[in-house]
């Protein structure tokens, strides 16, 4: 099976768990029982990995996310390799707003349209609802949030009982910690149930 790279956009005020929880997911799932166990035993990850996670910012400089920790990204816009999956993270909605007001950041976004799949978490949501993507689409966002989504962007169809939503390529997810459910559904998605229940195993995650 060939290696997905996997972008993650991170922005100043991002929230941890919403980026963290699908890389942890992705970065340590495993082609077998034995990768498996080789990954929790060795301090660097196997070459034959099924995904490669990388993040990226707007600029390539060093984020602060929500909670002040630091972050310095792999990539910026500019320069980030070809992706196979974008994973847009959420955050307090003020920051949200802000990012929303980056047209070099939604420009980038749509350029990613037919890739395999363009995911967000939590209120990452209203980041794809405004480059357009999910007009006409299922999709899902933080509980808080879902009144403020579905009048901001009334051409989304927007579902309130699902931590994951999926429709065409684009999948969204319910609030924070949600991502790694949203993640392990990828896991599921391009390698079958057996492997997504390892992994969620291998974290001690029970959906």
């Amino acid at each position: 099976m060939r290696k997905r790279k996997v972008g993650i956009l991170l922005y100043d005020f991002v929230d941890v768990l919403d980026f963290a929880g699908p890389a942890e997911v992705l970065s340590l799932t495993a082609n077998n029982k034995a990768e498996q166990a080789f990954t929790l035993y060795k301090k660097n990850l196997l070459p034959t990995r099924p995904f490669e996670v990388l993040t990226i910012t707007d600029t390539g400089m060093q984020i602060k996310t929500h909670s002040g920790i630091k972050v310095e990204p792999d990539f910026s816009i500019d320069n980030s390799p070809e992706l196979d999956i974008l994973i847009i993270p959420g955050g307090p909605l003020r920051a949200v707003q802000s990012v929303v007001k980056n047209q070099k950041i939604r420009d980038w976004i749509i350029k990613h349209t037919s890739i395999e799949y363009i995911c967000s978490v939590c209120t990452g949501a209203y980041i794809l609802g405004e480059t357009g993507l999910l007009d006409g689409k299922k999709a899902t966002t933080h509980h808080l949030a879902l009144k403020v989504l579905q009048e901001k962007y009334p051409d989304i169809r927007v579902v309130s009982d699902s931590k994951v939503v999926h429709d065409s390529n684009l999948i969204t997810s319910g609030g924070v910690s949600s991502g790694i459910n949203m993640a392990l559904y990828l896991v599921e998605q391009i390698m079958g149930k057996t492997t997504a229940e390892r992994t969620a195993k291998t974290i001690e995650f029970v959906q």
